[in-house]
């Protein structure tokens, strides 16, 4: 087997866990805060330097950036990488996905190519999933996201595990092909003091724009399809109402539980009603959702985000259309996408295809977009809509704004989408000013879908794609039979570091079962093993949609904020009266858990509330 070439694309970010608001402006505060390797990359880096002793490959490390991100480049050297080269200049700066994965292709291409091309499957800092994709996109290489095992590879193929967080897949495809690697690939290795002084000075090659033949209008913020025009830290939505519990615990503890149960009895049938806003604009195209789905299964999100797309729609006063890409198994969701608000569906029929396949689906997605020419495309943010939309993108030249939370139109009839950044820490407000359509992926757990209508019917539009090659085989398939209980819940009781130590959550469990709910955790504790990761709530987690969700030792990171703020009621426990959390509650006590959360316990046994 000749020499194999794995290259490794990283990204610097700002440690996120440095980064601070400002008190006094309500600013984000960047100066001294540390720059690293982006935490995901870490594994794509280990994922290559494991190629390299098993398979003898030769390994190279790339990154875009200022001079000063060689420190990644190095600490990627020191891990065992082989060569390093920084694509470095001015003209490049303020680049979106779009952009910076052009400029790594033309650095691959500068390269040589490479028989594998790896990937960390995101950006902390701004949750996008993009890069990998496009990159392979641009390169017209096949495109395998979210790997969590490189099963076998031979001369001219591999084959890999993909993971999804709703199914399995081992699939072969041709060398050379792009992947994004899952976290739990494997676990990055800590270089020894001896590789770390050698990485200090090896040699890094530094290529600028004309070195990797980049195109001045395809590169940085001018070649960007995507513009920010707002950064903000996240708003404050709630008005809380705090007591002091620390004198009469009993008297706290029963004033909390009766803002729980009041909060339950709350008529849900008002929160979601829809009203009809009055148009700011009329545009040409439709506004389209992108129905996700298993088969014949769809995925909530797709419906949950039809109904801000509705709002979206009437605010453009246009139609909002539904597209569905598949085989014959996925027909049966014409009629309940009708019934959840679309006034039209499009589907294109992929036959043979009834779950996702990228290359086949980016295909038929491209064809019918460019033929009917939508305003906007609204995706949900599940792992395979994220790599469909990334490829489709590029296929249609367009911007893609990933991971957003709020949408809003201006007077002109510029779709304005925000999205946290930087672990949640700020808002950005993303913009595509000149192309068409504007493509979005949504947070799930965000919106809520409109009521469902049984009956409703409305235009059926049908596609047939006869292109149907594909790179990818599927050799192994299975479905997850995994419930996201967190989603599902009317009460999560959430624990933060002020639990103090994993046999502690016992407690907030005994609460959440008398309650009828279930326990999630913050970062911190996933991350330390205290609770199972798919019980984590925030922006790396699970995003929940609860009617009560209860804070126990939560500071109110805004990191977790962010997983929670969709919450009917928020209510927080905490020692500390300055904790964040307060300020992002409708009900809190100023008190010990230990003491409060053990007297509601005691209540609810009694039944001494209602």
């Amino acid at each position: 087997m000749p020499e194999l070439k794995v290259v490794v694309s990283i990204k610097q970010v700002p440690d996120v866990d440095e980064l601070r608001i400002d008190p006094v402006t309500n600013n984000l505060v960047r100066e001294g805060v540390p720059a690293i390797i982006n935490p995901p990359d870490l594994h794509a880096i280990e994922e290559a330097v494991r190629l390299k002793e098993r398979y003898g490959a030769k390994t190279i490390v790339i990154t875009m950036g200022p001079p000063q991100a060689d420190s990644a480049l190095r600490e990627a050297l020191a891990m065992g990488i082989d060569e390093a080269y920084l694509i470095s200049d001015r003209a490049m700066a303020g680049a979106d996905t779009w952009a910076t994965s052009y400029t790594i292709s033309k650095a691959v291409q500068k390269l040589g190519g490479a028989d594998l091309i790896l990937f960390g499957r995101r950006a902390v800092d701004g949750e996008t999933e993009q890069v990998g994709p496009q990159t392979g996109k641009w390169l017209g290489l096949p495109v395998i996201g979210y790997v969590s095992e490189i099963k076998k590879l031979e001369k001219d193929k591999i084959i890999v595990t993909r993971t999804t967080e709703f199914d399995e897949e081992v699939i072969e495809a041709p060398i050379p092909t792009v992947l994004t690697m899952l976290e739990v690939a494997n676990k990055p290795r800590q270089p020894d003091i001896l590789s770390l002084i050698k990485a200090k000075t090896a040699k890094i090659t530094v290529w600028n724009k004309d070195d990797i033949k980049a195109e001045p209008d395809k590169i940085g913020l001018a070649g960007s399809p995507t513009k920010v025009i707002k950064v903000q830290p996240p708003p404050k939505t709630r008005k809380a109402e705090i007591i002091d519990g620390k004198k009469d615990i009993e008297k706290a503890a029963k004033w909390f539980l009766d803002k729980i149960f009041e909060s339950l009895k709350e008529d849900e049938s008002t929160l979601k009603e829809y009203v009809k806003p009055k148009p700011k604009v009329k545009v040409n195209g439709e506004i389209w959702v992108y129905i996700d789905h298993i088969g014949e299964k769809p995925n909530r999100a797709s419906f949950e985000i039809m109904g801000e797309a509705r709002r979206i729609a009437d605010l453009m006063d246009t139609s909002l259309s539904a597209v569905i890409v598949g085989g014959e198994a996925t027909k049966s969701l014409i009629d309940e996408t009708f019934e959840y608000g679309a006034d039209k569906v499009y589907f294109v029929e992929t036959k043979g295809f009834d779950r996702y396949d990228n290359e086949v689906y980016t295909r038929a997605l491209a064809t019918v977009i460019k033929k009917y020419k939508p305003e906007a495309v609204f995706f949900p943010g599940t792992k395979n809509t994220r790599e469909l939309a990334s490829t489709t993108a590029i296929e249609v030249n367009t911007g893609l704004i990933a991971d957003c939370t709020n949408f809003d139109v201006d007077d002109k009839g510029v779709l304005l989408s925000t999205r946290p950044d930087f672990g949640g820490k700020e808002m950005s407000t993303i913009i595509c000013p000149k192309h068409r359509p504007v493509m979005v992926t949504v947070r799930a757990g965000v919106f809520m879908p409109l009521p469902r209508v049984p009956g409703k019917k409305g235009e059926l539009v049908r596609e047939e794609v006869d292109d149907l090659f594909t790179r990818l085989k599927v050799l192994d398939y299975r479905v997850i039979e995994k419930r996201n209980i967190l989603a599902e819940a009317d009460i999560v009781v959430g624990v933060g570091r002020g639990i103090r130590s994993p046999e502690n959550i016992k407690m907030a469990e005994e609460l959440a079962s008398l309650l009828g709910g279930v326990v999630g955790v913050s970062k911190p504790l996933a991350d330390m093993g205290w609770y199972p990761k798919e019980r984590q709530v925030g922006q790396t987690g699970t995003t929940i949609r609860p009617k009560v969700y209860i804070a126990l030792g939560v500071s109110g990171a805004v990191q977790h904020l962010v997983g929670i703020l969709s919450s009917r009621k928020i209510g927080a426990i905490n020692l500390d009266p300055s904790a964040p959390i307060f300020e992002n509650c409708d009900f809190g006590v100023v008190g010990d858990i230990f003491e409060i959360v053990p007297k509601m316990v005691e209540l609810l046994k009694k039944k001494e509330v209602s």
